[in-house]
């Protein structure tokens, strides 16, 4: 029940995204990303598929009342990533948080040289940074939760990413063995077109 509920979240998450994505309109016109939909897809399934159900529910009823009020998320994430929109007053916690996965995805690029390249950690902490941003303080109190758990457990949300994103391009998985949670596995948050770091309509 628990991976029905997971599944069905994130599919209702991935649907609010991609519309927000596609509505995105960029200074120099379409971006290649937004005619790449799968991409954005398998990016945005792996990103929140490892996440705990009570963000997913937060982070859901976010995109809800959002689109309800006439906001595009998206295109006040990359308004924040490209200094278009003022920074709020930031949440401490958003520190922290882009902190902890930074020193992930630094482990992961020692260990994984050959599916994460070392490069690119000041996009991957401008992009969380701003994603975090656009959430409500219940999503971002879950994600910090997430975030707490997953460190006290000696878990890396990072890594657990880009394992499912080897069992998902039928490669083997980073950690031999890991149990498949029923989360949905994708391209990593910060690779890529369609959901990089690194600026841009990505994700």
């Amino acid at each position: 029940m628990t991976t029905d509920r997971r599944e069905a979240l994130v599919e209702d998450i991935v649907q609010a995204e991609l519309a927000m994505f596609l509505a995105v309109r960029n200074r120099g016109g379409v971006s290649p990303c937004q005619e790449l939909p799968g991409t954005f897809r398998i990016m945005r399934e792996m990103t929140h598929g490892v996440l705990a159900l009570p963000f997913l529910e937060a982070y859901r009823d976010d995109l809800r009342k959002a689109a309800e009020a006439g906001r595009n998320l998206m295109t006040e994430k990359y308004a924040l990533m490209e200094g278009l929109l003022q920074t709020k007053a930031q949440d401490p916690r958003i520190e922290d948080i882009v902190a902890v996965e930074s020193a992930w995805r630094a482990e992961v690029a020692a260990q994984h040289p050959d599916v994460i390249g070392a490069d690119g950690e000041e996009g991957f902490r401008r992009y969380l940074g701003c994603e975090l941003q656009t959430y409500s303080p219940e999503a971002l109190t879950a994600y910090a939760d997430c975030v707490d758990s997953a460190r006290h457990e000696g878990r890396n949300l990072v890594l657990e990413r880009y394992d499912l994103l080897m069992r998902k391009l039928g490669r083997a998985p980073l950690q031999p063995g890991a149990p498949d949670r029923g989360r949905c596995p994708g391209k990593g948050p910060d690779e890529g077109s369609g959901g990089g770091a690194n600026g841009g309509a990505d994700a």
